[in-house]
């Protein structure tokens, strides 16, 4: 196991060292560090199975510290340590295993690193048993997303097509009805604009109107309007023109890389 003992008191730091010492195993790899910033910087370039952690730090607060972990996905059972008991509640919002105050009592010491060794060997059986699964769940789960995102069905006349996303021309919305214009023909849905643009990948689709929702992929021609709006032609075969309207013209202009 191991483990991050993150003070900036040295004699803090090696109370929790000895205390590891004397109720831990052998084989325990400990590494400490003086400030917040120091804790950081070994948890990027390094694994740690438990991380001890002060709360109140010189530099940031160990909260903080636990924040960042948190978001990076840090995978290591934080315990926080700290002589103050009113951070208790806000300790276990980062899913810290225990919370430990100073001075530190032997006994909850060694209640709290028995159950973190527990806590490690479960982890290490079920990893040794199956290591990919974890993975492999979460690729498969992905490859399933991405493949569902890919494809949708709509219906006509009572039927049900499936619809690649890449044929969707545009989506347009006029006098309360929806209307979805793709290469294998035009649907009606009951789903509004603001649904579709929420449901479809961004980027290609992007709002250039509030009445049109674009495929940016199909877009064939782009046309200068007054007022500096502009046109697109998307099908070439069509005389139809979808405006983009002046507020969304900037946006539109940076996604299909217009320069002037």
């Amino acid at each position: 196991m191991k483990i991050l003992v993150v003070d900036d008191e040295m004699p803090a730091r090696k109370q929790i060292v000895a205390l590891l010492g004397e109720y831990g195993k052998s084989n325990f790899i400990i590494e400490e560090a003086n400030s917040g910033e120091a804790a950081l910087n070994k948890l990027k370039n390094e694994d740690y199975d438990v991380v001890f952690l002060d709360i109140h730090l010189q530099d940031i607060s160990g909260l903080d510290v636990a924040e960042k972990m948190v978001n990076n996905e840090v995978d290591a059972k934080i315990v926080f340590v700290t002589a103050y008991d009113e951070y208790a509640l806000k300790a276990f919002e980062y899913a810290a295993v225990d919370y430990l105050l100073k001075p530190i009592d032997e006994r909850r010491f060694e209640k709290t690193l028995l159950h973190l060794m527990q806590a490690c060997e479960k982890q290490s059986e079920a990893q040794q048993q199956n290591p990919l699964s974890a993975v492999e769940k979460l690729l498969i789960e992905h490859f399933k997303e991405e493949q569902r995102k890919k494809k949708l069905t709509l219906e006509r006349d009572e039927r049900l097509y499936v619809i690649d996303l890449e044929d969707i021309l545009y989506i347009e919305t006029e006098e309360g009805n929806t209307k979805v214009i793709t290469t294998k023909g035009n649907f009606t849905s009951t789903l509004t604009l603001s649904e579709w643009e929420e449901k479809l990948p961004d980027p290609p689709f992007f709002r250039t109107h509030r009445s049109f929702l674009v495929n940016l992929e199909e877009v064939k021609e782009v046309l200068f309007w007054f007022n500096n709006a502009l046109q697109l032609k998307i099908e070439e075969d069509s005389n139809r023109l979808i405006p983009v309207s002046r507020n969304n013209t900037k946006s539109f202009k940076e996604r299909m890389n217009i320069i002037g």
